[in-house]
Parts: structure tokens; C-alpha cells; sequence
């Protein structure tokens, strides 16, 4: 209990001392607006909130404000602008800080300063920071100084959002108010220009990626392009789809009056046979005479010609003009010939005039016109297989024209779509790069104010704490003491470990204190233990003889003769003749007329010892009736014999042990053993040696002085506020 008072007032006690010269902190805030969750988008379909993205951007903002890079170049910029003062300036930094700033710094440091421009120094301090690991510049951001090491200004910075808004707050605390100020500012312009040239450079890469790209696919494009206009310049294709299809058209017309032609020929060559049958033999060598041939072979040579130029077509206007001529004198030609064909057969008609004139005159008028009609499609069928002949090449030089032309298509087919995917794409994001530079423009809100009263001293608080955790330290210890302790200590653990009921506890006596009356105490214990024994003594009333009662322990020095010399004291005080039977030599000094005592000598005759009048081989007591109350007191069983037999014949048995010791196995086998072998009652303990405490369970509130804060601490502990001494 006295740990529970003196260790906390010890520790808090310290801390007050310790934090009497504590220095005063100064705080200032920045809040800076950020537009990450509902500023404005120039992304027209993005509508809807990512809250997960919302918050990884944020923790991004709040991990680059405390970043390494950031903070290092705080704490150069915020040294250098200390460093180019000539005097100490209280809107900068205080002059107890100037003073040691300027005692701190080596000349050679000194010497990097160009006055009255802070960047320059600032340029200075980090070319001769980033020469070594060893130079002073790196040690003091890297070392403990409380205004320019990293960790320090790290450690000062709380950055938090405001609920679930665009806001960001940054606090900064110092012992100087103009260091707190400008730490803020700095910190604040360099982690907005960091965050814009973080998200800028990201979407420049990408833009860039895009635009390379873009232009190798126009020049992709533009090369499939020229290949194709090449080819077609140098085939002479205007457009392949509608020529080839004028091809086909024609092609089909031509074949469909080749037919006709063609029809026409056989049937006229049919015909004509057939009339040349029916004639007469000099007739058929009229016909076939050298001069009808020469006439046939001429019109239809005619007949080509006039095929030929009716067919040929021709762009150049004069060539059309001079084919026109040529026609005309060539159908001229041809009705000369037809003429001198016809005269030829009508002279043939005179010289063959006859009775069958009639029919003659009508079978070479018909072969007249059949020959002209053969000789004309024969000359019309010679010009239209060249034609044909052409038609083919035509074909085979189109043919695959048309599948490199598809090629060529198809090549720029894919290079336009990749054009197009990669301009859509350049365009997207030039769009993202609009928006992340629209999002990446931090706004400072509040600028940092410049602190006039120090933040409230929590030293009270800390000296409560202090107090607090030391009486939780000595509480916790006490309960794993405890929980950890494996004495008996109590008579409920005493139960719980032996196994037996406990009759009566008895304290342990410190005569020494003040503060507790233990005479009173020893008094109560006794006399419940008394009060016991003579409540036995009513439950054994009609029967004749004293009450007997074995006192034994498993071990030795458990406190029997202790106990038995208190109850034996208090059963004579009250008029009760007791008998003592015991190994101990030790005189009670009690008066004759009530107390008589029988020693024995401890030996393995005990195990024998039926009866107590054996103790008393020399007949020393005549009636043992004479007696209210027969004590027996046997030694420790464990190393000792003990009468087996007697035991059985006991009224009632008392196990004592110590409180303060252990309950071993050894101790549990010997009271097995001792509880198998004796068929008497079933023993009750007495437990010796109890802590003061254990005493209340006994007899309530303990006879102590305590002090009213004492009294009410325990009725705190006990939570008995409203508890009173009487009714009233």
C-alpha cells in the first residue's frame, strides 16, 4: 500500500521538477486548399466521385509535404535565411537564437553568403551540403539541432484534412514564434511548387510519348499515300472501281453483239451454200470466176476497213474528224462494189434466160444479198477478235492491278486508323494534362499567422500522468506478484489448494507498528479459534470426557505450539481445564489449577499409541474426565510418525499450516496419506500467519488510524460512498 502512494508522488514529483525550465512552444497553421475531391474538371465524362483515387491523392499530398526531399529543402532555405541577417531580426528569428545560430556556424559557411539575397546563399548552402557527408551543413539537417535537422522540423509538423473537404491544415510548433511563422511559409511554397511539378511532369512525358508517336504515324500515312498516288500515275488509273466496271460493262456488250455477228455470218454462209447447190454448174462458174472473187475479196476488205474505223476509238478530236472522212468513202467504196456485184449477176441472168429464169433470178438475187451480208459480218467478226484479243490483255494487265491497289488501300487503311487512335489519344492527354495542371494549382487559404501567446504549458497534465503511470506500474506489479505468487496467503486459496475447509486464521504480529493494534487483533484471532473449540464441545454434550483435539502439520515450524500456547491461554482464562499433550519442552507458565501438560518423546512408538493415557506411562493423571478439553499435538507428519490409531479416536482435528509458503506435492501425499490411514473426523485448517488485511474477512474494518483522505481513498477502492458507521 505504501508503494501505491510513495512511487507516484515520487514520479510526479520528478516530472515537475524536470519540467520546471520547460521552454514555451509557439504554434502557427496554414491551410491550403486543394480541389482534389470537388474542384473543377475540364474531363467532360468524368462525373462521377473515385473515393478511393480521392484518397490516395491526398495521402500523396500529406506523404510529399513530409517528405525527406521537402523537408531538407526547408530546412537549407529557412538556415539560409537566418544566415544572410547581420543582426537579429524578431519578424525572422530571435535574437537568443542569432546569437547561438552565429557561434554554431563555421566561417567557411559564413562565407557562402551573399548578402541580402537569400537564393543565391540558398544555391550556395546546397552546392557545399551535396559535397560530402562529413561537411557541417550535412550534419546539422541530419543531426538533433531543434530548428534545422530533419527529423526535428519533421517531428513539429502535424498535416491532417478537414473531414471529407478540399482543405488541408499544417501546423508547425517552435520555441521561437518567427522560426514557427517562416518554417510554415517556406514549407508551404516549396511543397505546392513540388506537387505542380510532380503532376506536370507526368502528363508532359505522356503528351510527349503521344507526339513522337503522332508523327512517325503521319509519315507513315503520308508515305502510304504517295506510294499509292505513284502507283496509279504510273498505271494511268484515274479511279480503278468505276474504270474496271466500265471494263466489265463493255466487255459484256461487246460479247453480246459478237454473238449476234457471229449468228449472223454462219447463217449467211448457210444460206449462201445452200443457193449455190440449186444452181447450175456454169452458173457456179460464174460465180466463182476470178472477177465475182476479186469483188467478194475487195468489199470485204472494204467491209474491215469500215469495221475498223467504226470501232476505233479516238480522244484526239482531229483523227475522230479525218475517221468520219474515211467512213464515207469507204461506204461509198462498198455500195460501188455492191453495184458491180449486182450487175455481174444480172448479166449472168440475160446470158441464162430460160424456163426456170423465174426461179434462177430469185435464188441469186438471195445469194446476191447473203454474199454481201457474209462478206460483211465476216470483216465485222476479223476486226471484233482483235478487239477481243485486246479485251483479254486489258484483263490480265487490271487483274492484278487490283489486288496491289487493295494493298495499298489496306496499308493506308491501317495507318489512318493508327493516325487517328494516336490523335485521339495525344488529345485525351493534352485534355488530362489541362486538368492535372487545373488540379495541381494548390491554393494557400490561410497564411501563417505569427504566434503571440505560447500554447497552454502541459506540464500539469504530464505531472498527472507521471503520477497516474506510477500507480499503475506498482498496481500492475502488485496483481502479477500476486497472480504469480503461489503461496497459500488466504483462506480461500487455502481451500481451494488442501482441499479442506479452514476453521480460523491468525495474523502475523508486529508488535513494532504504531499504526495497528495488534494486541487486539491477536485477541480477535484467538478468539475465534477458542470459539471454535468450545462450540465442538457443545456438539459433543451427553457423552462423557473431555473434548479432544489434534493439532498436526504437515511440516515443521507451521506454528502449532504458537497456536496451541494462545488457545490453551484463552481456554484457562475462561475457567476451562485444558490438557496439554505435546513434544515441545516449552513452559506456558500457566496457573496449575487449570492447565497441566504431558510431554512425549517423538519416536516410532507413536504409530502404536492407541489411547492418551499411554503419553502417560508413569500414571500421572488419575481421571482423564476431570479435563473440559484435551489438546494433543503431534509433530510434522511428513518426516515424523504419527498414532494412527488414536487419530481415529479424535473428537476433532486441526490441520495448521503457514500462510506464507507453498502448498507442495510432498504436503498433499502426506495429508492423503494421513486422511486414508486414520478414519476419524475429516481435519479443518487453521491457517497461521495470515497478511493484516486477510484479518477483515474476520472481524471488518481493521483497529487503524487512518486520515480522512484515507478513509475516502478506500471507500473509493471498495466503492462504498454512501457507507456510514450508524443509522443515523
Amino acid at each position: 500500500m505504501a508503494l501505491l502512494i510513495i512511487v507516484p508522488i515520487f514520479l510526479a514529483a520528478l516530472v515537475f521538477q524536470l519540467t520546471k525550465n520547460e521552454p514555451k512552444i509557439f504554434n502557427s497553421k496554414a491551410r491550403v486548399y486543394t480541389g482534389i475531391a470537388s474542384g473543377s474538371t475540364i474531363e467532360l465524362n468524368k462525373t462521377k466521385l473515385d473515393f478511393r483515387a480521392t484518397n490516395t491523392a491526398y495521402d500523396n499530398l500529406l506523404n510529399l509535404i513530409k517528405a525527406r526531399t521537402t523537408i531538407e529543402s526547408v530546412a537549407l532555405k529557412l538556415f539560409a535565411q537566418h544566415i544572410v541577417l547581420d543582426s537579429a531580426d524578431t519578424r525572422v528569428i530571435s535574437p537568443t537564437k542569432f546569437s547561438e545560430l552565429q557561434q554554431l556556424v563555421p566561417q567557411e559557411v559564413k562565407d557562402l553568403v551573399v548578402k541580402d539575397n537569400v537564393q543565391k546563399t540558398y544555391e550556395n548552402l546546397l552546392t557545399y551540403k551535396n559535397r560530402n557527408h562529413t561537411n557541417f551543413l550535412y550534419e546539422l539537417i541530419n543531426k538533433e539541432h531543434p530548428d534545422y535537422s530533419i527529423e526535428s522540423i519533421r517531428g513539429r509538423i502535424s498535416v491532417r484534412r478537414i473531414l471529407s473537404s478540399d482543405f488541408v491544415d499544417i501546423e508547425f510548433e517552435s520555441e521561437d514564434p518567427a522560426i514557427c511563422q517562416n518554417t510554415l511559409l517556406i514549407l508551404a511554397d516549396i511543397f505546392v511548387k513540388l506537387n505542380a511539378e510532380i503532376k506536370v511532369n507526368q502528363t508532359d512525358a505522356v503528351v510527349k510519348y503521344f507526339e513522337g508517336q503522332l508523327a512517325g504515324s503521319t509519315q507513315d500515312l503520308r508515305k502510304a499515300e504517295d506510294d499509292l498516288l505513284a502507283f496509279n500515275q504510273t498505271h494511268n488509273i484515274i479511279n480503278y472501281y468505276e474504270q474496271t466496271k466500265y471494263i466489265a460493262s463493255e466487255k459484256e456488250h461487246f460479247e453480246l453483239e459478237y454473238q449476234k455477228i457471229h449468228i449472223k455470218h454462219y447463217a449467211a454462209k448457210a444460206v449462201i451454200e445452200t443457193l449455190e447447190a440449186k444452181l447450175a454448174a456454169h452458173q457456179k462458174r460464174v460465180l466463182n470466176s476470178e472477177q465475182m472473187v476479186g469483188l467478194r475479196n475487195e468489199l470485204g476488205n472494204v467491209n474491215f476497213e469500215i469495221s475498223m474505223k467504226s470501232l476505233n476509238l479516238e480522244s484526239d478530236s482531229i483523227k475522230k474528224v479525218q475517221h468520219a472522212k474515211d467512213l464515207i468513202d469507204l461506204t461509198k467504196r462498198a455500195n460501188e462494189i455492191k453495184t458491180q456485184l449486182s450487175s455481174e449477176v444480172d448479166q449472168m441472168y440475160s446470158l441464162d434466160y430460160d424456163e426456170k429464169s423465174v426461179a434462177s433470178t430469185t435464188i441469186l438475187a438471195d445469194w446476191l444479198a447473203n454474199t454481201i451480208e457474209f462478206e460483211g459480218t465476216k470483216a465485222q467478226l476479223k476486226v471484233m477478235d482483235q478487239k477481243r484479243q485486246e479485251f483479254k490483255k486489258l484483263y490480265q494487265v487490271f487483274a492484278p492491278l487490283g489486288a496491289t491497289m487493295k494493298r495499298l488501300e489496306r496499308k493506308i487503311d491501317i495507318a489512318e486508323r493508327e493516325y487517328l487512335s494516336l490523335l485521339h489519344s495525344l488529345g485525351l492527354a493534352k485534355l488530362r494534362q489541362q486538368n492535372v495542371e487545373l488540379k495541381s494549382n494548390l491554393k494557400l487559404i490561410e497564411v501563417p499567422f505569427f504566434p503571440i501567446n505560447p500554447k497552454a504549458s502541459k506540464r500539469m497534465m504530464l505531472v498527472f500522468i507521471a503520477g497516474m503511470a506510477g500507480f499503475i506500474m506498482v498496481a500492475f506489479t502488485i496483481l502479477i506478484l500476486e497472480f504469480l505468487d503461489g503461496n497459500i496467503n488466504t483462506a480461500q486459496r487455502a481451500k481451494e489448494k488442501i482441499g479442506l475447509e479452514v476453521s480460523s486464521i491468525f495474523p502475523v504480529i508486529n508488535y513494532k507498528s504504531k499504526k495497528m493494534d495488534y494486541s487486539y487483533l491477536k485477541n480477535k484471532a484467538v478468539n475465534a479459534i477458542s470459539r471454535n473449540i468450545m462450540l465442538n464441545q457443545f456438539k459433543k454434550e451427553g457423552q462423557e470426557g473431555p473434548v479432544v483435539n489434534m493439532f498436526f502439520s504437515t511440516q515443521e515450524g507451521e506454528g502449532k505450539t504458537f497456536i496451541c500456547d494462545h488457545l490453551i491461554s484463552k481456554l484457562c482464562e475462561l475457567d476451562y481445564k485444558t490438557l496439554h499433550i505435546t513434544y515441545d519442552p516449552e513452559d506456558f507458565r500457566l496457573p496449575k489449577e487449570t492447565y497441566r501438560c504431558l510431554q512425549y518423546t517423538i519416536s516410532d512408538q507413536l504409530y502404536k499409541i492407541a489411547g492418551m493415557h499411554e503419553f502417560d506411562p508413569e500414571g500421572l493423571i488419575e481421571d482423564y474426565n476431570t479435563y473440559d478439553f484435551v489438546i494433543l499435538e503431534i509433530p510434522g507428519i511428513i518426516r515424523n510418525p504419527f498414532p494412527v490409531k488414536l487419530a481415529s479416536t479424535m473428537d476433532f482435528t486441526f490441520l495448521i499450516t503457514r500462510a506464507n509458503r507453498s502448498w507442495s506435492v510432498a504436503d498433499m501425499n502426506s495429508l492423503r496419506l494421513f486422511n486414508e490411514a486414520t478414519t476419524g473426523p475429516e481435519p479443518s485448517i487453521i491457517l497461521n500467519g495470515v497478511k493484516v488485511l486477510e484479518m477483515e474477512t474476520v472481524i471488518g474494518d481493521l483497529p487503524k488510524n487512518r486520515s480522512l483522505i484515507r478513509l475516502f481513498i478506500k471507500k473509493v477502492v471498495q466503492f462504498r460512498f454512501f457507507t456510514k458507521k450508524s443509522v443515523t
